[in-house]
């Protein structure tokens, strides 16, 4: 029997499996992809060979001193997010952008050179190769008295797998909609967990890459945003990594997942068209590139369908405390006290799991 069981090999699962690691103790991580990072992805399926960040992008030293450390502890390259004073707007589709001075728009964000792929790469490397288990998707969780059983599937093999202690390190909703609890969960807790959002799991991100950053000659930073009814991209900001030699725009697309679905193989057609609207023919030279998180299974439920109108408050109560006597623990950033939805608020949540189990360590000891 394993002493603990980490599920979900997203930056919440890696730091409490590298937390774990650092202290000597028993334990395995089991992530449903084939993959480790969860939202984190870097690719360079549109800027080939050098990686660009299809999820988180940014982190901000001011404001996030854990992820800031992270990667100054693990040596990787950051610089400073491009911005500048002025951005353009285009709120008509039928005229091209005004220019706004609104000052910079990413409020002091950096990033991570050659993508936030960089990290999950780092602190895998950390981890023993036999405690990482990939293609385990979590179906049942059963509370036996002295430890906690978890039954998987691998493809269409069950697995199960004995631990005296659980770390879901999964979106609550994810939790509430796929995974059988027995004893099953309070009702309270399990409306918690229905109603956290799972954080951009219902958005869409466009990269274009390009040779040159051309419209940086006409004195734009790359800074857009598109508020009318037909946009296909929202906000649009420079996505360029000089330091490893890649030039990009990225964007956020504006449709809501079911028009993506409708507009499926039309929409880099009409990302590139809304470059070209504010950028220029340049713009032409690029075959948008989209990751679309709503039509991923393990970070999208049905619920996360229909995104939030803004950023929701997490970090609730019965999602920090410990369950079934101190066995089970929820993680993942939706759980945070504090950068709920970020990468801080993904090792705020790991955290607060190592010292809750360090804790129950001494007070068996």
């Amino acid at each position: 029997m394993l002493d603990t069981v980490i599920v979900g090999g997203g930056l919440c699962g890696l730091a409490v499996a590298n937390g774990l690691a650092s202290r000597g103790e028993d334990f395995a991580l089991f992530e449903a992809r084939t993959r480790l990072g969860g939202r984190i992805l870097s690719s360079d399926a549109a800027t080939p060979g050098l990686p660009a960040d299809l999820g988180p992008t940014w982190f901000w030293p001011d404001s996030q001193p854990r992820i800031t450390r992270l990667i100054a502890d693990l040596g990787l390259k950051q610089f400073a997010q491009t911005d500048g004073e002025t951005l353009l707007h285009l709120k008509d589709p039928g005229t091209g952008p005004t220019t706004l001075s609104a000052g910079p728009v990413h409020g002091g964000a950096r990033r991570v050179s050659g993508g936030l792929g960089a990290l999950v790469t780092a602190l895998a490397k950390r981890l023993p190769r036999h405690s990482l288990h990939f293609g385990h998707v979590l179906m049942a969780v059963r509370n036996c008295g002295d430890h906690v059983e978890l039954n998987f599937l691998r493809g269409y093999e069950p697995v199960t797998v004995r631990a005296r202690h659980v770390a879901l390190a999964v979106p609550p909703r994810l939790l509430e909609e796929r995974v059988d609890f027995s004893p099953a969960l309070a009702a309270p807790l399990r409306q918690v967990l229905r109603d956290t959002p799972t954080w951009m799991a219902g958005s869409a991100k466009a990269i274009c890459g390009f040779e040159r950053p051309f419209w940086r000659d006409a004195g734009h930073t790359g800074n857009a945003f598109i508020t009318h009814p037909q946009a296909a991209l929202a906000e649009v900001f420079d996505a360029s990594d000089e330091p490893a030699g890649r030039t990009a725009l990225g964007g956020f697309v504006a449709l809501p997942p079911a028009l993506r679905e409708s507009f499926r193989s039309g929409l880099p057609m009409l990302v590139r068209s809304q470059l070209v609207q504010l950028f220029g023919a340049a713009a032409e030279r690029s075959t948008p590139f989209i990751q679309d998180w709503s039509s991923e299974a393990y970070t999208c439920s049905l619920l996360d369908q229909t995104p939030p109108d803004g950023h929701p408050e997490y970090g609730n109560r019965a999602l920090r405390l410990s369950h079934w006597n101190d066995k089970l623990y929820f993680g993942g950033s939706e759980t945070a006290g504090y950068g709920g939805g970020y990468m801080e608020g993904a090792l705020e949540a790991a955290g607060r799991i190592l010292k809750e189990l360090a804790l129950d360590r001494a007070l068996m000891n």
